[in-house]
């Protein structure tokens, strides 16, 4: 009796490790719950960027300044962990012609959808719209949308699918996408920025900062508090002239805010590195 139930134990267990082997191996075996990207459906997608979204407090952030060329402001933001969840999110304008904010998710590296906000003034009439794109591969199998007249009455309405034409959705760079929001935060590339000029009004200081290359992009960070870097700039701006700063500031009701050098108030998100 005894042999009888070690033969079975043994066959059990080979059994149980022969469909781990094979399951482990099989290229399409993750599955939505698992680690991979690759097995995941619109369904989980959705599942899994809502809990990214309801748990952003306890994700690092990291921010750029507001970049502006004409009447264009742009905008980044990139929040990570060290668990397997990322998102990146862009905000651009375009004077009261339109704004959009587009939220890249990922999961392992692997852009899994792209959410798209947009508010368009049409001849007069405002038009907010709604774009979802879902990637498996870094390829949009499926896209839904909705628009409406008002704000409101787009939440309330359900997303309709998107037909692809001849069966393929359009490519989107969605790589120079994240390039660019990286450029942004970290102050590189077209984004690179050097020190123009500092206000001297008594009531309010303004640094403002020109890009070192050719994109014409401009920003400013309002001084709230002088330390001596600020009083540096404003006693010998010559010296500072088209040279890069290193600066940290916060983000406050769509102004970034100069960020004293001895303050331990806030991250250093928006820090030049």
């Amino acid at each position: 009796m005894k042999t009888i139930r070690f033969l079975c134990s043994v066959i059990l267990l080979l059994t149980l490790y022969s469909c781990n082997y094979f399951k482990s191996d099989h290229p399409q075996a993750a599955l939505p719950g698992e680690e991979g990207a690759t097995g995941m459906t619109d369904k989980s997608i959705l599942n899994y960027s809502a809990t990214i979204d309801r748990t952003l407090s306890n994700y690092k952030k990291q921010f750029s300044l507001i970049y502006l060329s004409g009447d264009l402001s742009v905008y980044a933001e990139k929040y990570s962990t060290y668990g397997d969840g990322k998102l990146y999110k862009t905000y651009t304008a375009n004077g009261s012609i339109s704004n959009s904010v587009k939220s890249y998710y990922f999961k392992n590296d692997s852009l899994i959808l792209v959410k798209e906000q947009d508010k368009i003034m049409n001849e007069g009439v405002e038009v907010y719209k709604n774009i979802r794109s879902y990637l498996r591969n870094n390829v949009t199998f499926k896209m839904d949308s909705r628009t409406a007249s008002s704000g409101e009455a787009l939440s309330k309405l359900p997303y309709l699918l998107i037909q692809p034409a001849e069966n393929k959705y359009p490519e989107e760079d969605y790589a120079g996408d994240i390039k660019s929001m990286d450029d942004a935060i970290a102050g590189t590339d077209k984004f690179e920025m050097v020190f123009d000029n500092i206000t001297t009004y008594p009531d309010a200081h303004y640094i403002f900062l020109k890009s070192k290359g050719p994109s014409n992009y401009k920003a400013s960070l309002l001084v709230n508090t002088r330390d001596a870097f600020i009083d540096s700039l404003l006693n010998y701006p010559a010296v500072f002239k088209d040279e890069k700063l290193s600066l940290r500031w916060t983000i406050k009701d769509k102004e970034a805010i100069y960020v004293p050098v001895d303050s331990t108030s806030t991250s250093a998100s928006g820090l030049k590195r």
